[in-house]
């Protein structure tokens, strides 16, 4: 595009109250809205702008592939070593492609907000939008923490994939199977730390919490899984939940079981103590030998 047609399109919508100079780069931008049919064909896998491609708006983009990449990445990796179930790649595509279909409306809607020129929604982005938005960090510190998740893509679940299973039926609050794990303060044998820290290490991760804390001697470890016992009481030595806060933010109750990925999912979650379907799963995970 030539300056001059540059200078056209601000005038427009400027009434002509902004010169131009000459920029030291000028480019056409071709918006394109895509989505790959498959993200996996045999040995073949596409992930980020490979799988799919949209709108800028929302600076969504990124995220996505980068989600992408780290989803596929530690399958690949247990697949190349014979660890896992056989849909353990298949399910790259079952988790991920309906992400990208949604991002796909999402930056699809944002892009024909921000271009509109309808009266209506012209009128809320120009006069309405820059009068609500300073109000934004007046609000509850949870909705403000709801729109950072949502932006950052943290609010990814992957409840329907094919590799996560939900022992405890009827549960509704906390962090089920597919969930991102939320993050919460421990109190460990080298001082304080978090439930974050605690499966940041490569590999899976059992959390046993509350009274299921005593079983964690009868789950086999591996190179690829760690266990931990997380208890309400003070134990020399143990995991504890000192403030009540893993408690509540998984809703624990008195027991509960959980098995986190190297992405920060749940890939199973049980209450309880009896550890019969945490086993089994990980039997058929082959996580562990027996």
């Amino acid at each position: 595009p030539s300056l001059v047609e540059l200078q056209a399109l601000a005038d427009e919508f400027t009434g002509g109250a902004i010169r131009l100079r000459e920029p030291v780069w000028r480019s056409e931008f071709r918006l394109r809205h895509r989505l790959a049919a498959r993200y996996r064909v045999g040995r073949v896998f596409l992930a980020g702008d490979s799988a799919h491609a949209h709108s800028p708006a929302g600076g969504q983009g990124m995220n996505a592939g980068i989600q992408d990449a780290w989803n596929l990445g530690w399958k690949l990796a247990l697949a190349a070593r014979g660890v896992g179930p056989p849909r353990l790649l298949d399910s790259y595509e079952a988790e991920r492609r309906p992400v990208g279909a949604a991002l796909l409306r999402y930056t699809d809607r944002l892009f024909s907000i921000a271009t509109s020129t309808r009266v209506p929604i012209l009128t809320v982005r120009t006069r309405v939008v820059p009068r609500v938005a300073p109000l934004f960090p007046r609000l509850p510190a949870a909705v403000r923490a709801a729109g950072f998740r949502r932006v950052a893509d943290l609010d990814v679940r992957y409840r329907r994939s094919p590799v996560v299973e939900d022992a405890h039926s009827g549960v509704r609050r906390g962090p089920l199977a597919g969930d991102r794990l939320p993050d919460a303060p421990l109190t460990g044998p080298t001082g304080r730390t978090s439930l974050h820290r605690l499966v940041g290490p490569a590999g899976h991760h059992v959390l046993l919490v509350g009274s299921a804390a005593d079983a964690a001697a009868d789950v086999a470890q591996s190179p690829d899984l760690t266990v931990h016992g997380i208890r309400y009481e003070p134990v020399p030595g143990q995991l504890q939940d000192d403030t009540g806060q893993v408690r509540r933010r998984l809703n624990a109750g008195t027991a509960a079981q959980y098995v986190v990925r190297p992405d920060g999912h749940v890939a199973f979650h049980a209450g309880g103590e009896d550890l019969r379907a945490l086993l089994s799963w990980l039997r058929r995970s082959k996580l562990v030998d027996c």
